[in-house]
């Protein structure tokens, strides 16, 4: 059974995971720690604890079939001035967390509530700070500083640098040895600088992925996201990858080439995005090898449908 270990966090990796559940193999997932906002960020803040809701997500989604546990870990309040928009799987985490003393163990047992056909770590047993140098709005030289992962995702100013904080904070020993492991490594799909770097901005997790001998392969997002890669084309997310995380940690991307119908593409500019372009040249002028498919999930065109993923690496791994 291969051993696959897919790397992000966001809304993106929980579609990926969905999708290789089809396949026969062995998936776990390494998750980003520097989510800071809604549910995530407010429990974060309160309880010092990590932020639970990518790791949340994931866990549903490898989910066996257990709906009503899935639909109570997603359940968001409506209601009530502490209560309203928390995640009861967040709350759930939390409290698991507290028992156990432990972020890793807390989403083992979170797994066993439902049922969850793989394993989800964090990235790391600390949570982190995301820090971005932006341009300034002058022509003077220099910089400013953006820090937290909202803030920077809604950045109106290009992004010059990102880094973490701590620098140094090590990462979770368990996510180490799964990507020590993996014969397979995927990063993404997600948000390139708030959900994919973070994790590769930790030391050992960065060095971990460059020594291995896996397959290394970044699933590339369908959209530009707004405020984070407007104007990007698929090799500059790749460019990005590359300046930020360092060469050696990413071998081939994988782009979709689904035509995207006029209703998608009107939804696609009401939600003030629109279809990655792909520049093949450009892609392979940067040493990566380049495969394309049809990914698209053609109801919610920013998305990639599990089911064409899941037919894509059946013959891919």
């Amino acid at each position: 059974m291969t051993r696959v270990v897919a790397v992000g966090g966001g809304t993106g990796m929980p579609i990926l995971i969905k999708g290789l559940l089809e396949i026969d193999i062995d998936i776990q997932a390494v998750v980003t720690v520097a989510d800071d906002g809604g549910s995530s960020g407010v429990l974060r803040e309160e309880l010092g604890i990590m932020p639970p809701g990518d790791s949340r997500n994931c866990l549903v989604a490898m989910a066996n079939g257990n709906t009503l546990m899935s639909s109570l870990f997603q359940y968001r309040f409506e209601n009530g001035e502490s209560l309203k928009n928390h995640a009861v799987g967040n709350l759930i985490i939390a409290a698991l967390t507290e028992i156990s003393g432990d972020f890793s163990k807390a989403l083992v047992l979170a797994g066993s509530l439902l049922g969850a056909r793989g394993r989800v770590m964090p990235s790391s047993l600390e949570p982190l700070t995301l820090l971005a140098q932006v341009e300034t709005w002058s022509s003077s030289n220099g910089g400013g500083q953006i820090s937290g992962q909202v803030n920077i995702a809604n950045r109106l100013r290009p992004l010059k640098s990102i880094a973490i904080e701590p620098k140094n904070t090590p990462g979770c020993p368990e996510a180490l040895r799964a990507l020590r492991s993996a014969e397979v490594i995927i990063l993404g799909p997600g948000s390139l600088f708030t959900s994919i770097l973070p994790n590769l901005l930790i030391k050992d997790i960065n060095e971990t992925i460059k020594q291995s001998s896996a397959r290394k392969i970044f699933l590339s997002n369908i959209t530009i996201q707004p405020g984070e890669t407007s104007g990007f084309t698929a090799a500059d997310h790749i460019r990005a990858l590359l300046d930020s995380a360092g060469s050696g940690v990413c071998d081939e991307v994988i782009t979709s080439s689904t035509i995207i119908s006029p209703e998608g593409l009107a939804e696609l500019d009401e939600a003030k995005t629109s279809p990655l372009i792909i520049d093949n040249q450009n892609i392979r002028d940067l040493g990566v090898k380049h495969t394309t498919a049809d990914l698209t999930d053609e109801r919610f065109p920013t998305h990639h449908d599990p089911h064409k993923v899941a037919a894509f690496f059946r013959g891919a791994i």
